[in-house]
């Protein structure tokens, strides 16, 4: 798990996943959701290199729910995860082919505190803690496009894709029934290959080709009879203008992302009037400060992200607030109220101007 451990201290924005999870499949009849895919690579992202190691780890509980206002949706969702199981190859004590079935957490403790100190402690079970420690091949997830997806199987196609965009041979190929499991799809839904396709495979495609920094397509092989039965799954990188294009629109709102994927034109909203609505959310009271977690979004920091939404040209607002910390450095920690306000807007039309508009 060093390598996990590296990369989450390098690079806060990456989570990384071990490969043989990856590639093991849901036990039969588990189709987990969106909510408890998401959660469990957060959880995997928090352990980071201490993963494989007894004991529990602890998260908090607003890292967890997202854009989310209350916790009432992650007992449900940690609920789902103990009845998780995942399935892969192994051996038996004899030295026999196998296959081990088990579940990834052992126990949760979910405070109930409703507070921003509330967390959550949990521990991976043995088999979990056995598979990360002996883990020799990852992928590299990133977390902004992973969190922005909205289909739980583009998730998982997200994940393979993460795994096998960079080898020389990018695909995966097997039977629609071994897709079907590795996917967790349940076994008594779309059976026709035609909704298999269309409430998959297609929206699947669509998210990751906007959202990832490479894209999807597959083939699909009709047997004797004409049905189809096997599927050969490809992921392409992408160029580094469209890989920076994807980790924009992962960074920008979901809202008006599905006009944007399909061409059509976004609603367009008067600059001044969506910024003088985000700064009605602040109180009387507030001071207009530069967010000590350098983290630019619509809750905590309205009015700065109303600014960078509205004049910064179609970029994510945390790339050009990231830009800003890097050329402001500690300045930005002495500007306050308008003057902020006043050198943020400076600042957001000029990357405009400068990058374009996307």
């Amino acid at each position: 798990m060093k390598a996990a451990s590296t990369i989450s201290v390098r690079d806060g924005h990456a989570i990384v996943k071990a490969g043989e999870f990856i590639e093991a499949r849901f036990g039969a009849g588990t189709s987990p959701s969106l909510a408890a895919r998401k959660t469990l690579a957060l959880l995997i992202a928090k352990a980071a290199g201490e993963a494989w190691r007894p004991g529990s780890h602890i998260i908090a509980k607003r890292e967890l729910r997202g854009t989310h206002n209350a916790n009432d949706r992650i007992q449900d969702t940690l609920d789902e995860l103990m009845d998780v199981k995942f399935q892969m190859p192994s051996t038996s004590a004899q030295g026999r082919a196998a296959t081990l079935t088990a579940a990834l957490l052992a126990w949760t403790l979910n405070e109930h505190a409703e507070d921003g100190r509330a967390t959550v402690e949990w521990e991976f079970t043995a088999p979990a803690r056995a598979i990360l420690q002996g883990s020799d091949y990852y992928a590299r997830l990133n977390r902004a496009a992973l969190l922005a997806f909205r289909s739980k199987y583009a998730i998982t196609l997200y994940e393979m894709g993460c795994l096998l965009a960079g080898r020389r041979n990018p695909t995966w190929s097997g039977t629609v029934d071994e897709l079907r499991e590795r996917l967790g799809t349940p076994s008594n839904s779309m059976p026709n290959f035609s909704d298999f396709r269309r409430l998959v495979l297609t929206p699947g495609k669509a998210e990751i080709d906007q959202l990832a920094a490479f894209t999807m397509d597959w083939l699909e092989k009709r047997g004797a009879r004409g049905k189809i039965t096997h599927v050969t799954i490809t992921f392409t990188p992408k160029d580094d203008d469209a890989t920076n294009a994807a980790a924009d629109e992962a960074e920008r709102h979901s809202t008006g992302r599905r006009s944007r994927r399909e061409g059509t034109a976004d609603t367009m909203v008067d600059a001044a009037s969506l910024i003088a609505v985000a700064a009605t959310r602040m109180s009387v009271s507030d001071t207009l400060r530069w967010p000590a977690d350098d983290r630019v979004d619509e809750f905590k920091t309205p009015e700065l992200y109303a600014i960078g939404q509205t004049l910064g040209g179609g970029h994510a607002v945390q790339r050009l607030a990231d830009q800003y910390v890097r050329v402001l450095k500690d300045r930005r920690r002495q500007l306050v109220g308008d003057a902020l306000k006043a050198d943020w807007t400076k600042w957001v039309t000029g990357c405009s101007a400068k990058w374009g508009r996307t």
